[in-house]
């Protein structure tokens, strides 16, 4: 392929040459040393292509293993992040755990202490109902020995009148007696009197 690409750029510069010359022809030295000229030049632009080229492939190696550099970074990284993730569920999780069996304990002590605050509640309430209930018993007792005494007083009075009622009719009975009968009937009244009143 390379060699053609040179006779069509000489025969072309030949022609342009030959117009430029009035027509005169290019010896075949000249042909060759123009062919070679065109050679090193295009031997040249694919020097430099190719060191493009290579630079190119260079620089897309050097990319790619960035690129898989950066990938296995990316996947050291996910693989660390996932585990230390994992690592800070597991403390949260025994954390929550932890805070939740504190909670029920407290709940349970709280209500223990409320259970009891409550008994205790309930015994004074019963205590207090048993003290009122003992004193109202009390009361009721006092009140009716009050009323007994008073009943009572109020029937010895009532006794009293009668005794002392019955004593002064006797004695009436007895004056009255006294100012009809003279002399032995007097005594014998008097003892009358005197066994009536014993046996009264």
């Amino acid at each position: 392929g390379s060699p053609k690409m040179p006779k069509k750029g000489g025969k072309g510069k030949g022609k342009k040459e030959a117009k430029g010359e009035e027509g005169v022809e290019l010896t075949d030295a000249e042909k060759t040393a123009k062919a070679n000229l065109r050679i090193e030049a295009l031997e040249r632009e694919l020097v430099q292509r190719t060191d493009i080229m290579n630079r190119s492939i260079a620089a897309h190696n050097e990319m790619r293993q960035r690129q898989a550099e950066l990938m296995q970074d990316f996947d050291k990284e996910k693989t660390d992040t996932f585990a230390i993730t994992a690592d800070m569920t597991r403390q949260y999780k025994a954390m929550q755990e932890e805070l939740l069996k504190r909670l029920n304990v407290l709940e349970s002590t709280i209500q223990e202490q409320k259970d009891q605050l409550e008994l205790a509640r309930q015994a004074n309430e019963d205590l207090r109902r048993s003290k009122d209930q003992e004193l109202a018993n009390k009361d009721a007792q006092i009140a009716d020995l009050k009323q007994k005494m008073e009943d009572m007083a109020i029937e010895f009075g009532d006794m009293l009148k009668d005794t002392l009622d019955k004593m002064s009719e006797k004695i009436e009975a007895t004056s009255s007696e006294w100012d009809k009968d003279t002399g032995v009937d007097v005594q014998k009244k008097l003892d009358d009197f005197n066994i009536g009143s014993m046996t009264t």
